[in-house]
């Protein structure tokens, strides 16, 4: 009996030392923290095969090296970078947001890649800096993040449908007083049975961060406010020009009815999603990521991927009709998260991704990330300078590491403006006062 349990300790040492020299021999592993759930919609799906093709290239040249993909949800995965980097549980590229880098900043959990880019070749870092994420991913010779497209957001519009309602195609408003006139034109009820199927001007007021960055800052910064100052680190999104922001959403709901009160709720995809089915004649906040979709169903041609000679068919786009410098501008930026055990691999999988021929096929990238890639000839026509003029007129979110909450404070008073008709300028200061009491500085 006694022979028996040796034997069967002596064994299981053995399986154990056989085990260790199998895992001894299995090649290094980079960890790349995305965001692509195949199951969330066509630019996820498109985004994961499109990281897959990255992750190929990238072992055909580090055969010494395996992939292995973390998925974790859009608007977690900054968090999440920075609460595993308290737990001490590490990452090696992971995407990241320019509205959160002052968050990352202050975390510490990114990896500084000047040391990186001032191997570049002349003349690549400046390919990047022209996009205002850049802008908002460094801090003096710090870099965070790296962008792997623009993200900009415009107006889009049915083309028939407009010419249903006596409207020109080709002269799209360009002021807001324009454009609430046209979407009252175009909502209708084409049923006949007394109820709205066509909404002149879709628009998404719901929890998501969308609410702030897309609506409610580009129409305060429009009426000459900011959501905070950087000065006195407070926040001042209860301005009167905030109030008359927050008035405006409200009034295409209740006043002018242009708007679905569904925009209260659910997904910013929903906006997307309704002007796919028709349901929407205009869609304010219309990101360059959901051009692939318009492609796919024939409303565009040649236009996503970018081909010479592309045209839009049945739809068009214009300028969001704010003024200059009153618009958002994002993308997905890539980074090395601090606990990385191998850097220059980490970066050699970043600089994969970027390179131009496979920017070009990168769906959630938007538009362009480098500059020169604008001169081609496939964005030499009308879709894509306006593209351009939004991406270039954009700004970023303010540099808070508090934005999340920020967000969500305007995202709240919102909710009660708009769904229970409460006063906008008690409703808004409350929410600043209780934001600023938390997070401003003293």
């Amino acid at each position: 009996m006694v022979r028996r349990k040796l034997l069967i300790l002596i064994a299981a040492a053995g399986a154990a030392v056989l085990a260790d020299g199998c895992r001894s021999r299995r090649p290094p592993v980079l960890r790349v923290a995305h965001i692509y759930e195949p199951l969330a919609g066509p630019v996820y799906a498109a985004g994961l095969r499109w990281l897959e093709g990255i992750a190929e290239q990238f072992r055909q040249n580090h055969p010494d090296f395996t992939v292995r993909f973390e998925q974790v949800q859009w608007n977690k995965i900054d968090s999440k970078s920075m609460t595993d980097f308290r737990a001490g549980v590490g990452h090696d590229v992971v995407m990241s947001s320019p509205q959160m880098m002052p968050q990352h900043f202050l975390t510490g959990d990114l990896l500084d890649l000047s040391p990186f880019l001032r191997h570049w070749p002349p003349g690549a870092v400046e390919d990047f800096a022209w996009s205002p994420s850049w802008r908002a991913c460094t801090s003096g010779p710090v870099c965070l993040g790296i962008p792997t497209g623009v993200h900009a957001r415009v107006v889009i519009y049915r083309r028939d449908y407009f010419q249903d309602a006596g409207l020109d195609p080709d002269r799209p408003p360009a002021t807001l007083d324009a454009l609430l006139e046209a979407a009252k034109k175009l909502t209708r009820d084409t049923n006949g049975d007394g109820k709205t199927d066509v909404w002149g001007l879709g628009l998404y007021m719901g929890p998501e961060r969308a609410t702030i960055e897309l609506y409610f800052a580009p129409l305060l910064w429009h009426f000459g406010g900011d959501l905070w100052d950087p000065v006195t680190q407070q926040a001042s999104f209860a301005d009167a020009a905030g109030v008359r922001a927050a008035e405006w959403l409200r009034d295409c709901v209740h006043v002018h009815k242009v708007t679905p009160p569904t925009a209260m709720g659910g997904k910013y995809d929903g906006v997307f999603e309704a002007f796919m089915r028709g349901e929407l004649a205009m869609a304010w906040g219309w990101g360059n990521y959901w051009n692939v979709e318009l492609e796919a169903k024939g409303w565009t041609r040649g236009l996503h991927p970018a081909a010479p000679g592309g045209q839009a068919v049945k739809v068009g786009v214009m300028l969001t009709p704010t003024r200059e410098g009153a618009q958002f501008s994002n993308c997905w930026t890539v980074s090395i998260h601090k606990l990385c055990p191998h850097p220059d691999k980490a970066f050699a999988f970043i600089e994969t991704m970027l390179k131009p021929e496979n920017l070009d096929h990168y769906a959630d990238a938007g538009l362009p990330a480098r500059r020169s890639m604008w001169e081609r000839p496939q964005f030499d026509n009308d879709w894509y300078r306006t593209w351009r003029q939004a991406a270039e007129r954009g700004r970023p979110m303010p540099p808070t590491p508090h934005f999340n909450h920020l967000a969500d404070s305007v995202a709240v008073a919102l909710q009660e403006i708009v769904l229970k008709q409460a006063d906008p300028a008690q409703t808004l200061q409350r929410y600043q006062d209780e934001f600023n009491r938390r997070y401003a500085k003293p």
